[in-house]
C-alpha cells in the first residue's frame, strides 16, 4: 500500500510540473516587450500600431483643441480619371486644428498621382483679406509633397489658428470649379518643459546643456537622424504634430533606408488614421 501510495504522489507530483510547464508564459524577447509599450489606449488603431518595430512615436492630441473641420473636394471636374484619393493632407485630424510651436512650419500632403495642372498652397489668417504665404507648384509629382513656409514671411502668432488649403487650377477662370483641399493649424508657446526636454536633446551633440535658448533648441538644421527621432517623438508626445512629421521627415531625408525611421513614420500615419500614407 505504501509502494502505491508513494507511486501515485510522484504521478500527481509529474502532472503538476508537467501542467505549469504548459500554462507558463514564453518569455519575451526584448524587441517585443518594448513594442508592448507602444499600444496605445481606447485607440482603435491599437493593433496596427503594436505591429510597428521598435518605433517609439506616441502622438497624443492635445489636451485642449481648437474645433475646426477640414474640407476636400473630390478630383471631379479636373480629369473623371484621377482618383477619388489624389490628395491627401498629412494632419492630425479633420476635427480640429493641429498644432506646432514653430514660427514658420512645414506643411505635407501626399499626391497619388502626378498631375499636369499646377497645385496652388495657400496660408491664410481669418479677417486677413491677403493670403500670408501662397505657393504655386507647376506639374507636381505624385508621393509626399512638403511645403515649407519661408522665414521671410511674417510668422504665425501663439494663439492664433491659420487656414492653409491645395487646390488644383484645372480651371483658371472658374476658381470654384477647382479641387480643393483646406485644413488648420494653430501656433502654441512652447512650454518650459518641452523646452527642458529639446535641450536634453540638443545637449547630445554640443556642451551648452540646459541653457539653451527656445530658439536653439528649436534649431535642427544640424540635428543628426538620431537626434531629429528624439526630437519627433517628443513632439508628438506633447500633441505637437506639426513639428513631429517635420522632425521625422528630416531624419528620413538624411537617412532614408534607415527602418527605424520608416517604422517611426508609418507609426506616426498609422495613429492618426493615415494608414494608406504609410503604406
Amino acid at each position: 500500500m505504501k509502494t502505491l501510495s508513494h507511486i501515485t504522489t510522484l504521478i500527481a507530483a509529474t502532472t503538476s510540473i508537467i501542467s505549469a510547464l504548459l500554462l507558463a508564459s514564453p518569455t519575451l524577447p526584448a524587441d517585443a516587450a518594448s513594442n508592448s509599450g507602444n499600444v496605445l489606449p481606447n485607440n482603435p488603431h491599437n493593433s496596427i500600431i503594436s505591429q510597428a518595430t521598435r518605433s517609439r512615436i506616441r502622438f497624443i492630441p492635445p489636451p485642449s483643441r481648437n474645433p475646426r473641420r477640414s474640407q476636400g473636394a473630390g478630383s471631379r471636374g479636373c480629369d473623371e480619371s484621377l482618383p477619388g484619393d489624389l490628395v491627401t493632407l498629412l494632419i492630425p485630424s479633420k476635427d480640429y486644428a493641429g498644432q506646432t510651436v514653430s514660427s514658420h512650419p512645414s506643411f505635407f500632403l501626399q499626391l497619388s498621382k502626378s498631375v499636369s495642372v499646377p497645385m496652388v498652397f495657400t496660408l491664410t489668417k481669418s479677417g486677413v483679406p491677403q493670403p500670408l504665404y501662397r505657393k504655386q507648384i507647376d506639374s507636381p509629382q505624385s508621393g509626399l509633397i512638403q511645403i515649407e513656409m519661408p522665414k521671410d514671411r511674417p510668422e504665425l502668432v501663439p494663439g492664433q489658428v491659420y487656414q492653409w488649403s491645395v487646390a488644383l487650377v484645372c480651371y483658371p477662370k472658374r476658381p470654384s470649379s477647382n479641387p480643393f483641399f483646406s485644413s488648420w493649424i494653430e501656433r502654441v508657446p512652447a512650454t518650459p518643459a518641452l523646452e527642458e526636454q529639446l535641450a536634453a536633446v540638443t545637449a547630445k551633440r554640443n556642451s551648452h546643456g540646459g541653457n539653451l535658448s527656445s530658439r536653439d533648441t528649436a534649431n535642427t538644421s544640424k540635428a543628426s537622424p538620431e537626434e531629429n527621432r528624439d526630437r519627433a517623438a517628443i513632439y508628438a508626445q506633447a500633441g505637437l504634430w506639426y513639428d513631429a512629421i517635420d522632425a521625422l521627415t528630416k531624419a528620413r531625408m538624411a537617412n532614408p533606408n534607415d527602418p527605424s525611421i520608416q517604422s517611426d513614420f508609418r507609426t506616426l500615419m498609422d495613429q492618426v488614421g493615415l494608414t494608406q500614407v504609410a503604406k
